[in-house]
């Protein structure tokens, strides 16, 4: 089982950022089983550059549950899974982060799918997440909000699932 998913931050300092929209799509390599999405209240202001970028804004969050009142939901959603993002260091790092504020050790196997199209799909010139879309095809709606972007990386992963012919990201 997979869950793949995209977090969208406050920015600002690195450790420093709050998570103010998370998505969750556990998948079973084949279909989508359950998701989880939900803006979250992160407590500190969003920096301007993101609010131009995602369009969520601090009054918009104001009324959204705070990263404690969803933890329990995310660890049942990624609980005996890999995660999978699109620059998924990223996405771990602010998870662990998250938890580690409310005194909870999240520790899960990740899988980038950044890395992984680096990989088997060298050809490319960009492996950003919207040029690759493009490129290969894949629908895009809601770009830089977490559940737009956690479905490309789904429609993303099962294409590279695919193409994968020695099954090499199911061994790992």
């Amino acid at each position: 089982m997979y869950a793949i998913l995209d977090i969208e931050t406050t920015g600002g300092q690195f450790n420093e950022e709050g998570i103010t929209e998370i998505a969750i799509y556990k998948f079973d390599g084949h279909e989508i089983v359950d998701q989880f999405i939900s803006l979250v209240n992160p407590e500190i202001p969003i920096q301007p550059f993101v609010v131009k970028l995602t369009g969520i804004n601090n009054a918009m969050l104001r009324s959204a549950p705070k990263f404690f009142e969803v933890a329990k939901r995310i660890i049942e959603m990624t609980n005996d899974c890999v995660l999978v993002a699109h620059n998924a260091d990223f996405d771990y790092r602010i998870l662990r982060t998250e938890f580690r504020r409310l005194g909870y050790d999240f520790n899960i196997k990740t899988l980038c799918t950044v890395e992984l199209s680096k990989r088997l799909l060298p050809e490319q010139t960009s492996h950003s997440l919207g040029k690759l879309v493009r490129a290969l095809g894949i629908p895009m709606a809601e770009r830089h909000r977490a559940s737009g972007d956690a479905m490309a990386t789904v429609k993303l992963f099962k294409m590279l699932l695919d193409k994968d012919l020695d099954k090499e990201i199911v061994k790992e």
